[in-house]
């Protein structure tokens, strides 16, 4: 039986008909044509689905959609099915409280993105996204910081983002995760000590940590055809990337400071102003950080503070 027909018994429940002959009469077709309506082998034209609509006292959209899923191939009924989902929500948000027609309009605005593969989020928005993504993961994360200092305690990262990766590596999510140092920063001990401090929080949280000296990276040209591919998708100057089970990527595309706090001096923190999402398959191909963790030249898994000490030292030494 076809969904439509439900609607023809309901009618013909509604106004006591007791024949497709009375149905016909009712609807203003041929008594054949009911029956086969009735019967799921027929899908009424618009204009009945409309009227039947007004018999019911139902929204015709309604009635339209739900035809046109009868009419659909079995492969492409799903997609009829949310589409039917979508207008029925968006016919019951109610008007108060204000956060549910806004929070609709947002999902609104978000699903009319989805056409192009690319979602674009903004402000507080692009750091509880980012939370999702990892929270939606399933087998691996593999992402690149430039803007590493992002996850020190008390700024934007921490210990939202943090928390989340923990959770993901937990249920059995690999996560990699690259850290890229400069020589400015290395010459300054309290960023050392930033450095270390993140690394380990990461660590502890059952994630597989890496890192490389960007004068040392940027010396490789895959490195170098990488950056330039993220410059021509409009990321961020410091690069924050993360592929997701290999069918998703995140990439910060603008950075922006606030202060956090009223009561005596406020706390500078550093926010990811803008995010983009996309799973267009060229993107994927081509702005994928996985292939960094195989530079094993420039790129070093974190061993604790002992060891990455003397990496820098060397470093150090090499830049002289």
């Amino acid at each position: 039986m076809s969904e439509i027909s439900k609607y023809l018994e309901a009618i013909k429940d509604r106004y006591e008909l007791g024949s497709d002959y009375a149905l016909a009469g009712k609807l203003g077709i041929a008594q054949p044509d009911a029956n086969l309506m009735r019967r799921g082998l027929k899908i009424p034209k618009p204009e009945l689905c409309i009227k039947m609509a007004k018999l019911l006292n139902k929204n015709p959209v309604e009635l339209l959609l739900i035809a046109q899923k009868d009419k659909a191939p079995s492969s492409a009924k799903e997609y009829w099915t949310l589409a039917l989902t979508a207008v029925d929500v968006m016919l019951h948000v109610p008007k108060h409280p204000k956060y549910i027609p806004r929070k609709v309009e947002a999902i609104g605005r978000e699903l009319r993105q989805l056409e192009t593969q690319t979602l674009t989020y903004e402000g507080a928005e692009a750091n509880a996204e980012a939370v999702r993504l990892v929270q939606t993961a399933e087998h691996s994360i593999d992402a690149l910081m430039e803007r590493w200092n992002i996850w020190k305690k008390g700024e934007a990262l921490y210990p939202n983002y943090l928390l989340a990766n923990q959770a993901a590596a937990k249920r059995g999510v690999i996560i990699r995760r690259l850290l890229v140092l400069t020589r400015e920063q290395m010459q300054q001990d309290a960023v050392v000590a930033d450095a270390i401090q993140v690394m380990d929080d990461q660590h502890r949280a059952g994630i597989k940590i890496f890192y490389a000296f960007r004068e040392e990276l940027e010396r490789a040209p895959a490195f170098q055809r990488f950056e330039e591919d993220y410059n021509r998708q409009g990321a961020a100057r410091d690069l924050n990337a993360a592929i997701f089970d290999r069918e998703i990527l995140i990439f910060s595309q603008l950075y922006g400071q606030v202060e956090l706090g009223v009561v005596g001096k406020p706390t500078p923190i550093t926010m990811i102003n803008q995010l983009e999402i996309t799973w267009k398959p060229d993107l994927l191909r081509d702005l994928d950080p996985a292939p960094l963790f195989d530079m094993t030249r420039y790129v070093f898994e974190y061993e604790g503070p002992q060891a990455f000490k003397l990496e820098l030292a060397r470093f150090k030494r090499s830049v002289r």
